[in-house]
């Protein structure tokens, strides 16, 4: 009777084996069909700088300026000393054409504390090697074709999991954002919790950039074997936000003379700064701000939505692609469209671009003779030489460029000192506007045009002092307004060394 009993264990397994083998390659329907999951490996990197662009149509900038000189993004590179590549940990969502038949929640394998466990309808598992920006991601499927969606460092995502619940990818999150209503910056993700040691204190997470990736990819049948196969190609992750710098120039190449000689006694605001007076400096800033709006500034949409510019997932169908949904009620009060956006986020939101005032000269506060300089931070007692603020993508249709975030310098022209109970905005004050945008011609090369910030880009401003006038490196000219309530049109056809009468 033993032997009988061992004989029968054997044949079901050797039955069960070859329910799973098939001499003959099947469809990928009826791979998938076969219910045998086999181990797999997929893998994701951070797009590189050479990543396409011009995902819709060539991008130049506003026609009233110069057509001749676009201006051009560049796709964000990772900058490991600002952790622009660190990644913490990954939502894996697997689709069935559109049923959702896995979630995986992947945690870098030097967390120790502070992630979520696994329950159910959620496995919890740390990822594999991380080389260059490529990781690595193991999980069980059956042969087929699925679509993947990663949603990288997304709270939600952490925050949802540790109550227990899957977060829906194509979700906006707005005001439940409570911890990220603030611009990200260099020195935000400099300060971070050290990399080897990851801490998430008290279920927080600390504010590292999202990222997103998504593609169509097809398991192939694999060996019985264990063996895991590598999937490919890999998937595509992008940087959720956008990354704005300033190069500010005021002198010549060799640094001997200013580019005009008034420079030499312009001075900054040297108020102190308070938060919604009427008086005091009008910049966060010792000189110069980036300005966004405080909903824009909680906003996460991780999923491109449709239209959008996205660099993942290219190769993607139409149909097979995922989309962030912005039918949300949440969502649709504040950005449907450009009247109902500037009807209901009215609240600027600036952070200091120059974190070390380093575009100044101590103590006067004076404009230094400097080319091509750079802001810079402090972290500790190390000194980065690049300071950049992360703002999220922006696409709305109708938006003009006075919708776009900004940034405003601002300059004391006259030398003269600026009395204490003076208006925020100065008579002795000019101000400049150089707004962040992307300008899309629209489809079919009609005239209608699209502003927009975009994802997984870096906006770098160079900006040089001359005349009296704020001069970008590609030639557009940027005149200076005089009172922040206030922008005057500019004739397009004006000569440009003429500056045009502000009192009007």
């Amino acid at each position: 009777m033993r032997h009988t009993t061992r004989l029968l264990l054997l044949s079901l397994l050797v039955l069960s084996l070859a329910g799973c083998h098939q001499s003959v390659v099947p469809s990928a329907e009826e791979q998938q069909a076969d219910g045998c999951e086999r181990p797999v490996r997929i893998t994701a990197r951070i797009l590189p700088s050479d990543a396409p662009l011009r995902a819709l149509g060539d991008v130049k900038d506003d026609p009233d300026d110069d057509p001749d000189t676009p201006f051009d993004p560049e796709v964000v590179n990772p900058e490991k000393q600002f952790k622009e590549s660190r990644i913490d940990h990954v939502m894996l969502y697997v689709y069935d054409k559109d049923k959702l038949i896995r979630t995986i929640f992947y945690k870098n394998p030097t967390i120790t504390k502070g992630m979520p466990t696994a329950f159910d309808g959620l496995e919890v598992k740390p990822f594999g090697t991380e080389t260059g920006g490529i990781f690595t991601f193991d999980l069980l499927l059956s042969p087929g074709r699925y679509r993947f969606v990663m949603l990288v460092n997304d709270p939600q995502c952490y925050y949802e999991a540790k109550k227990g619940t899957i977060r829906d990818p194509q979700k906006i999150y707005l005001s439940q954002m409570t911890n990220e209503r603030k611009m990200l910056s260099s020195q935000i993700l400099a300060d971070s919790p050290d990399v080897s040691i990851r801490k998430y204190v008290d279920g927080v997470q600390p504010r590292i950039i999202p990222m997103t990736g998504q593609a169509m990819l097809t398991i192939p049948k694999g060996s019985d074997d264990g063996t895991i196969t590598t999937v490919t190609p890999s998937i595509d992750l992008e940087r959720v936000f956008a990354r704005v710098e300033l190069i500010l120039t005021t002198a010549t190449k060799d640094k001997s003379k200013f580019l005009s000689p008034e420079i030499a006694k312009y001075k900054i605001d040297n108020r102190d700064y308070v938060d919604g007076s009427t008086s005091g400096r009008l910049t966060k800033g010792r000189l110069v701000d980036l300005v966004d709006t405080d909903w824009r500034a909680g906003t996460l949409e991780m999923l491109p939505s449709r239209g959008e510019y996205t660099a993942t997932g290219r190769d993607m169908p139409e149909e097979s692609r995922l989309y962030s949904d912005r039918t949300a009620t949440d969502y649709q009060q504040y950005f449907r469209d450009a009247a109902t956006y500037r009807a209901q986020v009215t609240t600027p939101y600036a952070e200091n671009i120059d974190d070390m005032n380093y575009f100044l000269e101590a103590p006067t506060s004076s404009l230094p003779k400097i080319y091509h300089r750079r802001s810079k931070t402090l972290v500790g007692k190390k000194i980065l030489n690049w300071y950049y603020l992360y703002i999220p993508p922006m696409f709305i249709d109708g938006l003009k460029k006075e919708d776009m975030p900004y940034i405003l310098i601002g300059i004391n022209t006259t030398g003269v000192d600026i009395p204490a109970n003076a208006p925020a905005a100065a008579e002795q004050m000019t101000y400049f506007r150089l707004p962040i945008t992307t300008l899309v011609s629209a489809a079919g090369g009609g005239i209608e045009e699209k502003f927009e910030v975009r994802r997984n880009t870096t906006y770098s401003i160079y900006a040089a002092f001359r005349g009296g006038r704020l001069i970008l490196n590609d030639g557009i000219k940027v005149y200076p307004w005089r009172r922040v309530d206030q922008e005057l049109p500019i004739d397009p056809d004006a000569d440009g060394d003429t500056l045009p009468d502000w009192n009007k």
